[in-house]
C-alpha cells in the first residue's frame, strides 16, 4: 500500500544512509534512505 507522509527537512551531517520512520499507517517501524527518501528495500524506479 502506498503512504504518503511528510518528513521534515533538516539538515544533517550526513546526507547518505538511512532513518528509521514510525508509519502512521501500519504503525511499524521502516527504514528510509536519506539521500532518496524511498524505504529499504524498495527496488521500483
Amino acid at each position: 500500500m502506498k503512504v504518503q507522509a511528510w518528513l521534515a527537512d533538516e539538515p544533517s551531517a550526513k546526507p547518505s544512509g538511512f532513518e528509521l520512520f514510525e508509519c502512521p499507517a501500519c504503525t511499524q517501524v521502516h527504514f528510509i534512505d536519506r539521500s532518496t527518501g524511498k524505504l529499504l528495500g524498495d527496488n521500483s524506479k
